[in-house]
């Protein structure tokens, strides 16, 4: 039973060959016996089969204790490479409880929180609210060990011609109000989905960890639940009235979540457009065409 649950789902092989290439081919044939020493040396047993992500798989395992965790293996890149760090940072307050960790392996061992269950569900008062009170647990001092937010996100591929001109018209204004405000540790990609229940309370995962102003992470939770603003003439009120009560809920300073709003937005736009993705291009278009002055 246990070699079964170890089997890679081909989806999520064929996904990572198709990203990350020959690499990614050896790690895929890798990960049943790095699984398996993984299970050994921290004594767990597995439940069931993994469920995929983006660039890892989670197994939900028990440990020596009978007590349920979460067995999370992952590729390991520029975004994920400080998950373990950040997470030793919050210690389970506003995320979820990191229990064990191997660098090497991107490996996690998390506490079990409730899968069923994310703000997706919640009203979005209500999502607005919570999403606002674990922002205020995660967005720590940030003292040293995570790449800038600006500079990574600069790291992308060079804009091409349908957004390169309004980008780099933005991007002094960005880059001055980047640097000038209070610097923290952000969760990189919070976003509804990524917020689980954890008993009466909320707990945020998979973090890409990254260092700067606060509002750079509020531009996901209005990616995310995007079908829920009103159609038509109303979309952009929409997008502009639910950016508002994020900065309300959070205490953000509202020139700088508009700002980073339509740049971040931009940059989604033109890499929607490279991947040939026309759903995710209109979203981002309507965003930055909401919070433009």
């Amino acid at each position: 039973m246990t070699s079964v649950f170890l089997t890679v789902p081909a989806r999520f092989a064929a996904r990572t060959v198709d990203r990350e290439g020959e690499a990614g081919h050896d790690w895929i044939g890798e990960l049943p016996e790095l699984v398996g020493r993984l299970l050994r040396e921290w004594r767990l047993t597995l439940v069931g089969p993994p469920v995929s992500g983006n660039v890892g798989l989670v197994w939900e395992v028990r440990d020596q204790d009978g007590a349920a965790r979460m067995l999370k293996v992952g590729w390991r890149d520029a975004e994920t490479r400080g998950e373990a760090e950040a997470l030793r940072r919050w210690a389970g307050h506003g995320a979820v409880r990191l229990v064990a960790a191997s660098d090497d392996a991107g490996a996690l061992l998390l506490e079990r929180l409730d899968a069923s269950t994310s703000l997706m569900s919640a009203p979005m008062g209500a999502a607005i609210e919570a999403a606002a009170r674990l922002l205020s647990l995660l967005h720590v001092a940030e003292r040293s060990g995570f790449d800038d937010a600006l500079e990574r996100e600069s790291l992308v591929t060079e804009p091409g011609p349908a957004y390169r001109d309004r980008i780099r018209e933005l991007r002094p204004d960005v880059e001055r109000a980047f640097r000038s405000a209070p610097h923290v540790l952000l969760h990189g990609d919070f976003h509804y989905e990524n917020v689980l229940r954890s008993g009466s309370s909320w707990k945020a995962i998979d973090p890409k960890p990254v260092r700067g102003p606060r509002e750079w992470d509020l531009v996901p939770l209005l990616r995310n639940r995007f079908d829920e603003f009103p159609p038509g003439p109303r979309l952009l009120p929409g997008i502009r009235a639910r950016l508002d009560a994020l900065v309300t809920a959070t205490g953000a300073d509202p020139g700088r979540a508009y700002l980073f709003a339509r740049y971040r937005a931009l940059r989604d736009a033109d890499y929607a457009r490279r991947i040939d993705d026309a759903g995710f291009e209109a979203v981002a278009t309507a965003i930055a065409d909401a919070t433009a002055p």
